[in-house]
């Protein structure tokens, strides 16, 4: 019996999107004033491997006070092929502490999630090794079952609000999620790529076997 592994790869499109940015404001019982946050990141497309830079703003004009900013990234799954069931798991999370800072950098890696159940991965090869899987493209015309699942990912931005003694201990979240697209490089720079290598290694045996 022969086996054929078919991997089909989705490549970064050639037009990407806008950077996308999202904000909220959030009113409190015995506030006269809102927490408004707005988070953004510098672009939509990000290649496998590339770190993530968030940018968060907060303007506090309320009473409460920030205690936590909790940022991660999010794979969501979703089975298209019978059902509408999603299945969404963290893949990268920073616990950032009473400290307020402007940019966090998120780094979404397989090598971080190995031991985890419910990830999904792009199909691996015998010799190759995998990654977590790229963000699903649906072509115009396409029907999204033929997929069968849906992949998407998401960076959530979430603050930890509390209030002043007596009130310490009731604490509240605001939160924001922006959705981006994680992929392969563009074909043509990976080609790019590949025909570099094998023109150095061709360079190289040249001048050993003279």
């Amino acid at each position: 019996m022969v086996g054929l592994k078919i991997r089909k790869v989705q490549y970064a499109p050639e037009n990407p999107g806008p950077a996308p940015s999202v904000e909220t404001t959030r009113d409190f019982m015995m506030s006269d004033k809102p927490l408004h946050l707005e988070a953004s990141l510098d672009k939509e497309t990000y290649y496998h491997g590339e770190p993530i830079k968030v940018h968060v703003n907060i303007n506090n004009s309320s009473n409460k006070t920030v205690k936590n900013i909790i940022l991660s990234v999010e794979q969501v799954a979703s089975v298209v092929l019978y059902s509408n069931d999603s299945y969404v798991k963290p893949v990268t999370l920073e616990d950032t502490g009473e400290k307020l800072q402007k940019v966090y950098t998120l780094l979404p890696l397989l090598a971080n999630n190995r031991d985890r159940l419910g990830i999904a991965l792009d199909g691996k090869l015998k010799h190759e090794d995998t990654n977590l899987a790229s963000s699903s493209v649906v072509r115009d015309g396409v029907l999204k079952e033929v997929l069968g699942i849906m992949v998407s990912y998401r960076v959530m931005v979430k603050l930890v609000v509390g209030g002043d003694w007596p009130l310490s201990s009731v604490v509240s979240e605001v939160g924001v999620e922006i959705p981006f697209r994680l992929i392969h490089r563009p074909l043509c720079v990976c080609l790019g790529h590949s025909l570099t290598l094998f023109f150095c290694f061709f360079l190289l045996s040249e001048v050993k076997e003279r």
